[in-house]
């Protein structure tokens, strides 16, 4: 009995375009992500979704609520799903950061560096653990069903290293975005396609992260 996964990224921030690192802070949705949002509801209209699980921070949540449109659906928070914490370097210019602290480059997290992490925060290699915890009860707890799971940029590199994905840390998933992955009853999986941006009607130039 497979399950089918999707996965999508927060719509686009005001802090996502002025390079600020959100974490687990937040920023409110701009005009173009909450168009993006919509776009991606009229794409998944027709698929039958059982269950969407969104991390609590507010941009995802947000975004799950858009997204879910008239979908007789709850949408359930997941701490396991929330962004990296940048600690003392949130809300802060990531070239600003770098700049102050050589030491520390955002470029090496999204490569795959696993024990780089901010002042009083979080490293990749936790993240990938607390993810792969809960991936791991949300695939239990719904086998044969279709679940969305609205997510965050370093959260969704975590997500695919646990799906395996062999170019994990050569890209970041864009916002509203769609990935989608078949889980089968042995837990391996196949990825479909990711970072899908077909149902955007506007192809803007990136912003930001």
């Amino acid at each position: 009995m497979n399950t089918t996964i999707y996965l999508t990224r927060h719509g686009q921030t005001e802090w996502n375009i002025e390079k600020r690192l959100q974490g687990r802070g937040n920023s409110p949705l701009t005009k173009d992500g909450i168009d993006r949002a919509k776009e991606l509801r009229e794409r998944i209209k027709e698929i039958e979704l059982d269950v969407i699980y969104s991390s609590p921070i507010e941009r995802a949540l947000h975004t799950a609520n858009i997204i879910k449109g008239e979908k007789q659906l709850e949408v359930i928070t997941e701490d396991g799903l929330m962004e990296m914490c940048f600690g003392e370097y949130e809300g802060r210019k990531t070239d600003e950061v770098m700049k102050e602290n050589p030491e520390w480059n955002i470029d090496l997290i999204m490569h795959g560096d696993v024990n780089l992490s901010a002042p009083n925060g979080e490293n990749l290699g936790s993240v990938r653990t607390r993810v792969k915890d809960a991936m791991d009860k949300i695939i239990e707890e719904n086998r044969g069903k279709n679940v969305l799971i609205v997510a965050h940029g370093i959260t969704l590199k975590a997500l695919m290293h646990y799906f395996k994905d062999e170019e994990v840390n050569s890209e970041v998933m864009g916002q509203a975005t769609l990935t989608k992955i078949i889980v089968d009853k042995d837990n391996n999986f196949n990825i479909e396609f990711k970072n899908d941006d077909s149902h955007f009607t506007v192809k803007n130039q990136k912003l930001g992260w």
